[in-house]
């Protein structure tokens, strides 16, 4: 397969193909990026037959920020109307061999009208993979994908578990906590999952740790440290949700999140505050630096365009700032599900 697919969020297109582009280049694989406006994906396209396969298998998922997720795949398979599981039979036959078959769109609401047609048509296409001895059981690490495009035509495709989302459509769903302050409580969750293994749950969000919440009011943030029995200083001029002050786990100041300093060095530090991407990374790097804290997630507020550099030029900062003070470091960064107009970084220093 010569080309990639990447699933993101729709009118993220641009940036995604930029960050692709940017990867393919450092990878030495040579193409161009296919980029149509609010379709929630992009196709990055090459000469060789087998480079698709190969940049997918050479790159690493934790360093994509805003695909979803990516597959290698060839030129959208036109299907015949009447006999669509037959046309895309026949082309996946030249496909490795795969543990799993997964039908999948573009997150938008014109892709969710196709719906219909998956319920239709999953089960024939299951059974003809299986009883085409295309799925098989040794076949590990290895799965198809159908991302349809329309009801006549389809992209069809592989991932690889060495780089690859392994939720449907690239998209973890989080179940809203009536409980909660406030809907950005899922970011967090969200960011939790994505950049902390469950094996190390224990570890990093363990009860008696303490963390400082940067622009916390109401406490969408707070309450989930507040659930682990994680102590919380929240810092916001705002009011707090009383639920979460009855807890006894959060203590409330009301002061500049940019001024604020902690009296010592805490596990914790996340911000969801709405300033300047270059601010909140600067203020990030400043708490990192001097030992206030060794763990952060925060978010960037984007502009409205170039999102990707000013992500690429944040974290260029921030790693520059932690290689100068001598500091040892894991970063990611991603465009979660639950963002909107940011990018969410975690860092965690040794």
């Amino acid at each position: 397969m010569k080309n990639v697919l990447l699933y993101c969020r729709q009118g993220f297109e641009k940036d995604c193909a930029a960050e692709i582009s940017d990867l393919a280049n450092q990878e030495g694989f040579y193409g161009y990026a296919k980029v149509t406006a609010n379709s929630g994906f992009v196709v990055y396209v090459m000469d060789q037959a087998d480079a698709g396969e190969r940049l997918v298998k050479g790159l690493s998922f934790n360093n994509l920020i805003f695909a979803r997720q990516i597959i290698a795949v060839n030129d959208v398979l036109e299907m015949s109307q009447g006999s669509r599981v037959e046309s895309l039979l026949d082309a996946a036959r030249s496909l490795p061999l795969a543990e799993d078959l997964w039908i999948e769109t573009a997150d938008t609401n014109e892709a969710k009208a196709l719906s219909g047609l998956i319920k239709k048509f999953e089960k024939p296409l299951r059974s003809g993979w299986k009883k085409s001895g295309l799925i098989r059981t040794k076949a590990v690490g290895v799965r198809h994908h159908v991302f349809l495009l329309d009801g006549e035509s389809a992209y069809l495709g592989v991932s690889y578990d060495v780089c690859r989302s392994d939720h449907l459509m690239g998209i973890r769903r989080l179940r809203f906590p009536s409980a909660a302050p406030s809907r950005s409580t899922l970011k967090l969750e969200e960011a939790f999952h994505q950049f902390i293994p469950a094996n190390q749950w224990d570890k990093h969000l363990s009860e008696g740790l303490v963390a400082v919440d940067l622009g916390a009011a109401p406490g969408g943030w707070t309450w989930q440290f507040v659930q682990r029995g994680i102590h919380v200083i929240a810092i916001d001029n705002g009011p707090m949700q009383k639920a979460l002050m009855a807890t006894n786990l959060v203590e409330h100041e009301t002061s500049d999140g940019f001024k604020y300093q902690p009296k010592r060095p805490v596990d914790w530090l996340v911000c969801d505050m709405i300033e300047t991407p270059m601010q909140v990374a600067s203020l990030m790097s400043k708490w990192l630096v001097k030992g206030w804290t060794r763990k952060t997630i925060f978010n960037l507020k984007l502009p409205m365009k170039k999102r990707y550099q000013e992500v690429d030029q944040c974290l260029e900062f921030v790693q520059s700032e932690l290689k100068q003070a001598g500091l040892s470091y894991s970063l990611q960064a991603k465009h979660l599900y639950h963002d909107r107009e940011e990018v969410t970084v975690c860092i965690i220093t040794r």
